[in-house]
């Protein structure tokens, strides 16, 4: 009896030894483990994913926005051998995906796996079809442009993630991107949900919405006149802005060739390059107006002054300077008109390095205008001490200087608007998710470059270059004062520092109504084939857009030339205009949002399909809408890509 009460007592006793041991075990070594394995069990962390902002025009017309597109995963381990010989006959050719990227993706050693993102509808119903374990697709959002390529290089990209990559996106990312919110969950032992963190207002993780200077019917009308007139003379490129002198605002920028932001994957880089800041040219005979104002600021010459241009041909050293034609005695003016090559020689040579390079470095030339846009350069202005005399020449009639279009476009600006250089700015204001006001650009003078009666005196000089016996006669526009000149350019050949023998750059610069300037417009076409002048080639593309954005706008003048005049150049401030807002935008919008908008702006609509509005009528920008009714026709997302 002793000896089974002995073995029962010390059984018991070596068992409470074991469970004292396990519990030591437990709480010493493995404590961390087991609360992580618990916290994992009873918590639980829910990602809340936001949309990312909008981009819009001036008038509120939708550039940019995201919508929801589903992606396809792959989980390799749940997919057996069998399944992969499947999913490789079938999602292989579906997808799109080359049979060894798909077999990589299937071999992974990978949990997780992406097989495609932001696919069809046709590509998802592929998958699906299958039936397969350890296929999956998830919702994410994609970023849309429901104009295509317009302003494509203005607008930049964003990546998968939704993350700016260029442009717009990339410059305005801080305000542009959505935030994520982490919620806690508490659950019990079933896994009942019985706490949950309350978020007050889930938009307001949503990112800012980003209004632009751009007026899109206007960037069509550029981009459509670039298009033609690139395509006409078989160039190689063109670039076209259209700012306001008085603001600074950029009111379109078109680049040719360009690119569609929502299908970008086979893209050329060189075609998403915005040339109007990223690259840079010889400005050519554009630059006498610049030389003009500079001579009448300092009083080196009036316009009526003589000048001899030694019938075609002048000799510096060992240099021979040429005109495109023959002419004696010409006056300042008329030198400009005809662009004179030696005329300006000999302008610049009066006018003199210390005077004419301070000019044009108070012109914003030789640095980044510091435009809201990503990469741009500065072009090229040698310093004042490295001036030769035949530098200072050649500067006068725009070679040996480069500068960028947007920088020459400015440059004008400052003619127009009587002497002010101004801060050119594409970013107008950034409203939050909640409607509150997070920044807005206001104009900018950046300093007086030269008085007003001497850009009326350029003005005037410029008015000839278009009239009868001017190089820019193309520009002309019927019933419309236009002030431009022209320019044409040698390109360096690359690798050689040497002037090419065939390639030029064509130009042409200018803005109206002269008396009361309202746009100032820049047309560039690089390589152009059927005339390397920039009167034949690019003033017709400027008279092209300046006639469509004088009708769109409805600007015509109200009171005699002779007093607009004088209001235009006495005016000190920059004023916004006044600009006819015409019929709004609900393009790229989701039924819901159109709804909406059209009930706040007091439109009545008539809706036709689901997803999208795909198209509308009235269209965007029109002048009027009779009762203002509107017929929005609706689209899957899917078909709007």
């Amino acid at each position: 009896m002793n000896a089974r009460i002995l073995a029962v007592g010390g059984g018991i006793t070596v068992l409470l030894a074991m469970v004292a041991l396990r519990i030591v075990q437990f709480t010493l070594t493995q404590s961390p483990d087991l609360a992580e394995l618990a916290r994992r069990q009873h918590h639980e962390r829910i990602h809340i994913a936001a949309h990312r902002g909008a981009i819009l025009d001036r008038h509120g017309e939708t550039l940019a926005s995201s919508i929801e597109r589903p992606s396809l995963y792959v989980r390799p381990r749940r997919v057996s051998a069998a399944d992969r010989a499947r999913v490789q006959g079938v999602l292989g050719e579906a997808l799109g995906l080359p049979p060894r990227a798909l077999a990589a993706k299937l071999a992974s050693n990978a949990n997780f796996v992406w097989l495609k993102r932001a696919v069809s509808p046709r590509e998802q119903s592929a998958v699906q079809s299958l039936g397969i374990a350890g296929l999956g697709e998830v919702t994410e959002a994609r970023r849309f442009y429901p104009h295509g390529r317009a302003a494509a290089q203005v607008l930049g990209v964003a990546g998968v993630d939704l993350s700016g990559i260029e442009g717009i996106e990339l410059v305005y990312e801080q305000d542009l991107r959505a935030r994520t919110r982490v919620l806690e969950i508490e659950r019990d032992a079933l896994g009942r949900e019985i706490l949950t963190e309350v978020m007050d207002d889930p938009r307001a993780l949503d990112g800012a919405t980003v209004q632009l200077t751009l007026d899109v019917g206007l960037q069509a009308i550029v981009e459509s006149a670039l298009d033609a007139g690139v395509s006409e003379a078989r160039a190689a490129a063109g670039t076209a802005i259209v700012l306001d002198p008085w603001t600074g605002e950029i009111l379109a920028l078109a680049n040719a060739p360009t690119f569609d932001p929502n299908h970008r994957g086979a893209i050329p880089p060189a075609n998403r390059r915005n040339r109007a800041i990223n690259d840079f040219y010889e400005p050519g005979s554009t630059f006498k107006a610049l030389l003009a104002a500079a001579a009448l600021e300092h009083g080196v010459v009036r316009p009526e002054d003589m000048i001899f241009c030694e019938n075609g041909a002048l000799a510096v050293g060992k240099w021979v300077i040429h005109d495109h034609h023959r002419h004696g005695w010409l006056s300042v003016a008329e030198a400009i008109a005809v662009s004179s090559n030696i005329a300006a020689a000999k302008i610049g040579e009066r006018l003199g390095r210390d005077r004419f390079h301070p000019f044009l470095v108070d012109l914003g030339f030789g640095k980044p205008t510091g435009v809201d846009l990503p990469a741009e350069v500065g072009g090229m202005l040698r310093q004042r001490g490295d001036w030769s005399r035949i530098n200072l020449m050649t500067t006068s009639f725009g070679q040996g200087v480069a500068v960028t279009p947007l920088q020459m476009a400015r440059a004008f600006a400052a003619i127009a608007n009587g002497g002010q250089l101004v801060q050119p700015y594409v970013g107008l204001r950034a409203v939050g998710a909640s409607g509150e006001e997070l920044w807005e650009h206001r104009p900018q003078v950046v300093r007086r470059v030269m008085k007003p009666e001497t850009a009326k005196a350029v003005t005037a000089m410029l008015e000839q270059v278009v009239e009868e016996g001017g190089t820019g006669t193309r520009a002309q526009i019927a019933g419309v004062r236009v002030a431009g000149k022209t320019g044409t350019s040698q390109k360096v050949e690359p690798g050689t520092g040497r002037y090419s023998a065939d390639a030029r750059v064509a130009s042409f610069v200018g803005f109206l109504p002269a008396e009361a300037p309202k746009f100032v417009i820049m047309v560039m076409v690089d390589e152009p084939q059927t005339s390397k002048y920039g009167g034949m080639v690019a003033a017709p593309i400027f008279r092209a857009i300046g006639a469509a954005a004088l009708e769109r706008q409805g600007l015509v003048p109200a009171a005699p030339p002779a007093l607009l005049q004088q209001a235009a150049f006495e005016k000190e401030e920059p004023a916004l205009p006044a600009v006819p807002l015409g019929v709004p935008s609900f393009l790229g919008l989701s039924k819901r949002l159109a709804v909406e908008r059209a009930r706040d702006l007091g439109w009545i609509i008539q809706v036709t399909g689901e997803g999208y509005v795909q198209s509308q009528t009235p269209a965007p920008g029109a002048a009027a809408a009779p009762g203002k009714e509107l017929v929005l026709s609706l689209a899957p997302a899917s078909d709007l890509l």
